[in-house]
């Protein structure tokens, strides 16, 4: 299949299986979080706005920037990402997920990997992103798939983690709910700020969907709450302004 590569595949001792559960990723997402009254797809444009306003102060506009998705699934935010990054390529364990992401997004290029060593040279990308993917990793192998973003982002470029918020209640009853979270060990914001330290630069962060509205009125509310821990879910980023020792 055109822009969809395939490496040797390993068994990986991962806690889900995601190839048995990509035919219905989709509606098990949306089924956990129903009770919101909004999908999977909802969420996944807030996760679009959120990334534009993290990166345009540093990098300018996503049109004109190369993007890596790491543990892009079926490609759900991809779709959303696709029409305004200059390339997007997205990664993932399962090759199930990447042939429903390469149907889905068939503009994008996808690539199955380990779990561990992403398969790019070093600064490859303008920016690399996790979204709602590192609680699935075990957490001694968490800064390594972080330290991994980081070698294949450029100098000046930027890495950025979304996770689910630990302290928020109604965000622990979707993952909850959720089978394909039966393994998630949520991060505390702290946790992720730890792990993006190791650029040698400060990382920032940001909470939001403190509502299932959309809409400009609660992107501006989201705005002048985003320090106030409670949101469902949180953004955290760093920019690269020094070269990595690698």
């Amino acid at each position: 299949m055109k822009g969809l590569t395939a490496i040797d595949v390993r068994e990986d001792g991962q806690g889900v299986d995601f190839d048995r559960y990509a035919r219905v990723y989709e509606y098990d997402v949306d089924r956990s979080v129903s009770f919101t009254g909004r999908n999977s797809a909802f969420y996944a444009r807030r996760k679009v706005q959120i990334l534009e306003e993290i990166v345009r102060p540093g990098l300018g506009p996503l049109q004109g920037l190369s993007l890596l998705d790491i543990g892009c699934g079926t490609g759900t935010t991809d779709q959303v990402l696709a029409p305004r990054v200059r390339s997007l390529h997205g990664v993932d364990v399962s090759m199930e997920m990447l042939i429903r992401a390469q149907l889905n997004v068939p503009e994008a290029q996808f690539t199955w990997y380990d779990g561990e060593h992403l398969p790019f040279n070093d600064g490859t990308f303008d920016v690399v992103v996790a979204i709602c993917v590192l609680h699935h990793v075990p957490v001694s192998k968490r800064f390594k798939v972080v330290s991994d973003m980081l070698r294949v982002s450029r100098d000046g470029g930027l890495v950025a983690v979304f996770e689910h918020n630990p302290y928020n209640p109604l965000t622990r009853h979707a993952v909850n709910t959720c089978e394909l979270d039966r393994d998630a060990v949520l991060l505390p914001p702290s946790e992720t700020i730890a792990l993006l330290e190791s650029a040698d630069d400060k990382p920032e962060y940001r909470h939001y969907l403190f509502s299932p509205l959309g809409g400009t009125i609660a992107c501006s509310l989201e705005r002048h709450l985003r320090k106030i821990p409670l949101g469902g879910q949180y953004a955290a980023w760093v920019q690269r302004s020094t070269v990595l020792t690698r």
